[in-house]
């Protein structure tokens, strides 16, 4: 009985340190949304309330965020963190779909022979029917329909000439964007922020 209380002591104590570390990190997380990472000049006439996210990363690390963009919504993202953890760069992907049509099966099938004149037209009786002159064996293919998803990047922050990316998208697609933390001798934790804004000109005219 008395070791059983030791475990049980052990492990209440084991919690109790455990916890404050979740607390402390999943209310981090939660401040980040709390930070006003970009300037009203970068957001510019634009609603980042409904789909932009706010995250807790460190130098070096990296995370991809999936975010569904509306069809004809004028959209402005960019990607910003706060200065102590250097250059924040981002990707964006888009799943691109093809559909190639495939051999299913080959099977043989014997099939009637009829006959032609010489200018390849069938001939017929009297009785208004081709006449046949044997059988033969074809392969008789079944095709389908195959669906391969590639992704594609769309835009890259290192390489682009600005550190916007603006999109109408005409149907309502989904995106990745993948966030990259530049990596220091001194690893720091902060902020980063996803803004994902619409015009407020069209901000209620959802089209799926």
């Amino acid at each position: 009985m008395a070791k059983t209380t030791n475990i049980l002591i052990h492990f209440t104590k084991l919690i109790i340190v455990i916890l404050p570390l979740f607390v402390n990190l999943s209310s981090n997380a939660q401040n980040c949304s709390k930070k006003k990472l970009a300037t009203k000049e970068m957001r510019l006439e634009y609603d980042y309330r409904g789909q932009s996210l706010f995250i807790e990363l460190g130098n070096g690390d990296s995370k991809s965020l999936n975010i569904v963009l509306y069809s004809k919504q004028n959209y402005r993202i960019f990607v910003v963190a706060e200065q102590k953890l250097g250059k924040v760069d981002y990707e964006v992907i888009v799943p691109r779909k093809k559909f190639n049509r495939i051999v299913k099966d080959v099977q043989p099938k014997i099939v009637t022979v009829y006959k032609k004149d010489p200018n390849g037209f069938y001939l017929y009786n009297t009785d208004g029917e081709r006449i046949p002159t044997g059988e033969e064996i074809i392969m008789d293919t079944t095709w389908t329909r195959k669906t391969t998803t590639t992704r594609e990047l769309i835009y890259d922050s290192r390489t682009a000439e600005s550190p916007y990316w603006l999109a109408t998208p005409n149907k309502t697609q989904l995106i990745t964007i993948n966030v990259h933390i530049e990596a220091t001798d001194k690893i720091q934790n902060g902020c980063v922020g996803v803004y994902v804004g619409r015009e407020f000109s069209n901000i209620y005219q959802f089209r799926r």
